[in-house]
C-alpha cells in the first residue's frame, strides 16, 4: 500500500513538473515570439525609414542633377552628331513585324520626316537586336511599300535587351502581371539608354510613361491601338466570361475570381494614372476611344484612324468571281490566339459539310506572320486542326508575304474573314474592302462601330453557324449584288486613307513642336550677360564687327523664279508662280503681286507675345510693303488686257463692274519657305523674294480682241518681270534701350535683343520701309545714323545681287546656244 501511495505521489510530482515545464516553455515561446516580432517590426520600420531616406536623397539627385545632365548629353548628340534640332523617340519593341501597329509606326515616322527631315532625328526603341537597320528598312519596304531609305540618316535604332520580359511565353502564371512589370523594366532601360525631346508610344505600353514624365519632364504622345483593360472586364469576370486568356480553374473558383477582380481594379487605377501622363492621346477607333476615356479620363483624346494603304488596293480592277473555277476565301492577321483563326477554320469546315459540292471549288487562305515561339506553337495547332478536319487540301497558310503577293491574294478572293472578338480596329478589314473583297467580321469592337455598314458594305457574324451561313449567302449571291456591295465598300474607306492619318496625326504634333521652338528661345541669365558684355566691347559671338553682315550666298535653280538665299546659316527658298486673274477695281491697268512667308515658327522674338500666325502675317505684310508699295516692280507691265482696249456698250451704273470682268492681268505669287534659321529672317526673305522676281519669267501672250492666247515656252520665249530698282532690307538689333545696336543678328543675339529696327532702301537712298518691333524709342540722330549705315550696305548687296543675276543670265544663254548647236 505504501508502495502504491509513493508511486502515485511520484506520478503527481512528475505531472506537476511537466505542467510547470510546459507553462515555462509556453511563456518563453510567447515572450520570444513577442520579442522577435517587436524586433522584426523595429527592423522593418528602420528598413522602410532607410528606404524613404535614401529615396528622399537619391530621387532629387536623379531628377534635378543626373537626368537633366544626361538629357543635355542626348540633345548635344542630336545637334552635333546628327545635325538636328530635336529628337523624337518611338517606343516600339517589335518594329520589324508586319502588323497594323507597325504600319502606324512607319507612316507616322514618314509623316514627321516629310516635314521636319532637317530638324528632327527619329529614335526607335526596339528589341529586334538580331537585325540591322538596313534589313529593318528593307522589311518595311517589302511589307508596307514604304521606302524609308531616303530617311535612313534621320533614323536611329536603340536596341533593348530586356524585351523578353514582355513576352507572354516567359510567364507561365500571372502572365498579365508579369508582362506589365516587364514593360516597366523595359521602359526604364529605354530611359537610361536615351532621353529624347518627345516620347511617342506606338504600341500601348502605358506603364512606361511615368518614368519619362516624372523624371525627364518631356511631353508624351500615345497612339492606343487597344485598351489593355477595358471597362467591361468587371462584368465579364462577374459573369464568368471565358476568354482565350482565362483559365478554367480561375473561372470556377469564386475566391480566385474575386482575387482576380480586385487585381484588375488595382491595375485599372494604375493604368489610368499612367495614361494621364500623356499630353496627347490618339485612339484608332471609336471602341478604343470609348474605353480609354472611361479609364484614363484624359481631355486631349483624338480619334485618328490608322493609315490604310487603300490607294493601291483601289487601283486594282474588280474581277468577275463567277468566272473563277476555284473561289478563294481569305483571312489576314497575325497568328495570335486572340485572332481566333480556329473559328475561321471550323466555320469553313462546316460550310464544306453543308455544301459538299464546294469542296472542289473553295479554298481558305490564311495570311499572317508570327512574332515568337508562342505564335509558332499556335500556328502548329491550327495546322494540326486542319489535318484532323481533313481539309488540308482546301486550307493554305502563307507567312510573311510581300506587298505585291498580298495584292494578288486579295484580287483573287471573293470573301474575307475576320473573327477576333472586340477587335480594336481591323486594318485588314479595310484593306480587303478596298480591294473589293466582301468581308464577314465579328459583330463587336471597331469593325462594328466604325468600319462596316451591315448589308451595304459587309456582313457580321458571331459563331460557327453564323459565319458559315454568311459565307454561303455571299457565294450564292448574283454577280450584280456582289458588285454593288464591293463598290459601296470601296467608296466608304476614304476616311481611312494614309493622307487623312498624316493630316490628323501632324495637327497635334505640330503644336508641340511649335511650343518647343518657343521654349528654345529662352536664354539663361549668364549667356545673356555674356552677349551684352561682348557688345560693350564691340565683339560678337561669330567674331564679326557690330555693323558687318554675314556672307550672302545666292543659288538659282533650274526652274524660273526658284532661288535659295543663305545669310550665314539662315536659309530661305523662294518659289515664284503666275496666273491670269482679274485686276482690282481700283487699279484696272495694273497686275497683282502676292507674297507669303511660310514655316516661320522660329521668328517670334522674346520681347513680343502673340500667336505664330499673327507674326507670319505681320512679316509677310512688311515684305510686301517693301517690295510692292515701293514701286520696284512695274505693275503696269503685268497688264494683259488694258482698260483702253476694252469696248463695251453698257449703262454707266454697271460700267466699272463689267469692265473688270473683261480685263485680265498677271498675278505673280512668291512663296518663301524658311529652310533653316539662325536669325535675321526678314533680310534674308526680302533678298530671296527680290532674286526670285528678277529671275522669274512669265509666258508670252497674244491678245486678239478680248481673247488671250498664252504661248507655251517652246513656242515663244517667256518674258522677264520689269524690275525698276531693288529695295534691300537692313535690320538693326537693339540692346540696352537702344544704347547698343548691331546689324544682321544671329539667333543667340535675337534671344537677347530688346527691339528690332528694319529699314528698306534702294541704292539711291530712297526709303521704302521703316518698321520698329519692340517698345524701344530711337532718337532722330540714331535713326539718321542707322539710315546712313544701311545705305552703304545696300549698295554693296545690290552690286553683289546684280552680279549674280548677270552671271546666271550668261549661263542660261550658254545653255540655249549649246542646245541650238545640237
Amino acid at each position: 500500500m505504501w508502495y502504491l501511495l509513493f508511486k502515485r505521489l511520484f506520478q503527481l510530482t512528475l505531472f506537476f513538473i511537466w505542467i510547470l515545464t510546459l507553462i515555462y516553455l509556453i511563456c518563453l515561446s510567447a515572450f520570444t515570439f513577442v520579442i522577435f516580432n517587436i524586433c522584426l517590426i523595429i527592423f522593418l520600420f528602420w528598413f522602410i525609414l532607410t528606404l524613404i531616406g535614401w529615396s528622399i536623397t537619391l530621387i532629387p539627385i536623379l531628377k534635378f542633377v543626373y537626368v537633366p545632365w544626361y538629357h543635355r548629353q542626348c540633345r548635344l548628340w542630336t545637334q552635333n552628331n546628327q545635325q538636328k534640332r530635336y529628337s523624337v523617340a518611338f517606343f516600339h519593341p517589335y518594329c520589324k513585324n508586319g502588323g497594323s501597329s507597325e504600319r502606324v509606326l512607319w507612316i507616322a515616322i514618314e509623316s514627321i520626316l516629310k516635314k521636319y527631315k532637317n530638324d528632327i532625328q527619329i529614335i526607335i526603341y526596339t528589341g529586334d537586336i538580331d537585325i540591322t537597320t538596313e534589313k529593318i528598312l528593307q522589311c518595311v519596304k517589302e511589307r508596307f511599300g514604304i521606302d524609308m531609305e531616303f530617311y535612313e540618316s534621320s533614323i536611329t535604332f536603340i536596341y533593348l535587351r530586356s524585351r523578353f520580359l514582355i513576352e507572354a511565353n516567359y510567364f507561365k502564371i500571372l502572365t498579365s502581371l508579369g508582362q506589365n512589370i516587364g514593360s516597366i523594366i523595359l521602359g526604364f532601360e529605354a530611359f537610361i539608354r536615351f532621353i529624347p525631346d518627345i516620347y511617342i508610344d506606338s504600341m500601348g505600353y502605358a506603364l512606361t510613361y511615368p518614368c519619362f514624365y516624372y523624371l525627364a519632364s518631356i511631353p508624351i504622345i500615345s497612339y492606343v491601338h487597344y485598351s489593355t483593360i477595358n471597362s467591361n472586364i468587371f462584368e465579364q469576370i462577374n459573369e464568368e466570361y471565358k476568354a482565350y486568356n482565362n483559365q478554367q480553374s480561375i473561372i470556377k473558383n469564386s475566391l480566385l475570381n474575386k482575387i482576380k477582380l480586385v487585381s484588375y481594379q488595382i491595375y485599372t487605377y494604375v493604368y489610368g494614372w499612367c495614361g494621364r501622363c500623356s499630353k496627347i492621346v490618339y485612339c484608332n477607333s471609336s471602341w478604343t476611344k470609348k474605353h480609354i476615356e472611361s479609364i484614363w479620363r484624359s481631355y486631349c483624346i483624338h480619334l485618328v484612324y490608322p493609315p490604310c494603304d487603300i490607294k493601291q488596293f483601289l487601283e486594282m480592277s474588280l474581277i468577275n468571281n463567277d468566272e473563277q473555277i476555284i473561289k478563294t476565301i481569305v483571312s489576314i492577321g497575325q497568328f495570335r490566339r486572340e485572332k481566333n483563326h480556329e473559328l475561321q477554320i471550323r466555320a469553313f469546315h462546316q460550310l464544306l459539310q453543308k455544301k459538299s459540292d464546294y469542296r472542289q471549288k473553295l479554298k481558305l487562305t490564311l495570311i499572317g506572320n508570327i512574332r515568337h515561339n508562342e505564335d509558332r506553337k499556335y500556328l502548329e495547332q491550327l495546322q494540326l486542326l486542319v489535318d484532323n478536319l481533313n481539309i488540308s487540301n482546301n486550307v493554305i497558310f502563307k507567312l510573311d508575304i510581300n506587298f505585291q503577293e498580298l495584292k494578288i491574294q486579295f484580287n483573287q478572293a471573293i470573301i474575307g474573314l475576320h473573327t477576333m472578338q472586340n477587335e480594336h480596329f481591323g486594318l485588314g478589314i479595310v484593306e480587303m474592302m478596298a480591294a473589293g473583297v466582301i468581308v464577314v467580321a465579328h459583330k463587336s469592337g471597331g469593325p462594328h462601330m466604325d468600319i462596316i455598314d451591315e448589308g451595304k458594305t459587309g456582313f457580321f457574324a458571331s459563331d460557327i453557324d453564323s459565319y458559315a451561313t454568311m459565307m454561303e449567302t455571299i457565294l450564292e449571291m448574283k454577280s450584280d449584288e456582289r458588285r454593288q456591295i464591293q463598290e459601296q465598300a470601296r467608296n466608304s474607306v476614304d476616311r481611312f486613307s494614309t493622307l487623312n492619318f498624316e493630316r490628323l496625326f501632324m495637327e497635334s504634333l505640330d503644336k508641340i513642336l511649335f511650343y518647343f521652338n518657343m521654349a528654345s528661345k529662352v536664354i539663361g541669365k549668364c549667356e545673356k550677360n555674356f552677349i551684352i558684355r561682348c557688345l560693350r566691347d564691340r565683339q560678337r559671338l561669330d567674331h564679326r564687327l557690330p555693323f558687318v553682315t554675314r556672307d550672302i550666298k545666292i543659288e538659282f535653280r533650274e526652274e524660273y523664279g526658284s532661288v535659295v538665299v543663305s545669310l550665314g546659316l539662315t536659309k530661305v527658298l523662294a518659289q515664284t508662280s503666275c496666273k491670269i486673274v482679274k485686276p482690282k477695281e481700283t487699279r484696272p491697268n495694273e497686275g497683282r503681286l502676292r507674297l507669303q512667308l511660310k514655316n516661320s515658327h522660329a521668328m517670334v522674338f522674346n520681347f513680343e507675345t502673340g500667336r505664330q500666325t499673327q507674326w507670319t502675317t505681320l512679316m509677310s505684310r512688311h515684305l510686301l510693303q517693301n517690295i510692292r508699295d515701293s514701286g520696284c516692280v512695274d505693275m503696269e507691265s503685268l497688264c494683259i488686257l488694258a482698260h483702253e482696249n476694252v469696248r463695251i456698250s453698257i449703262s454707266n451704273i454697271f460700267y466699272n463692274h463689267m469692265l473688270v470682268f473683261y480685263l485680265k492681268v498677271w498675278e505673280i505669287s512668291v512663296n518663301l519657305h524658311v529652310l533653316d534659321y539662325d536669325g535675321n529672317i526678314l533680310d534674308c526673305a526680302n533678298l530671296a523674294a527680290l532674286c526670285a522676281l528678277a529671275h522669274f519669267r512669265y509666258p508670252a501672250v497674244t491678245v486678239i480682241g478680248t481673247d488671250v492666247h498664252v504661248h507655251p515656252i517652246n513656242e515663244r520665249n517667256p518674258q522677264p518681270i520689269r524690275i525698276l530698282h531693288y529695295p534691300i532690307m537692313i535690320s538693326f538689333a537693339l540692346f540696352e534701350n537702344g544704347e547698343y545696336m548691331l546689324i544682321d543678328a544671329c539667333e543667340a543675339e535675337e534671344k537677347v535683343m530688346e527691339g528690332l529696327f528694319a529699314i528698306g532702301m534702294n541704292q539711291h537712298k530712297e526709303l521704302s520701309t521703316l518698321a520698329m518691333f519692340g517698345e524701344i524709342c530711337l532718337s532722330r540722330d540714331q535713326i539718321e545714323n542707322c539710315i546712313s549705315l544701311a545705305h552703304h550696305l545696300v549698295r554693296d548687296i545690290t552690286k553683289e545681287m546684280r552680279s549674280v543675276l548677270e552671271k546666271n543670265r550668261e549661263e542660261q544663254l550658254e545653255k540655249v546656244q549649246a542646245i541650238n548647236r545640237r
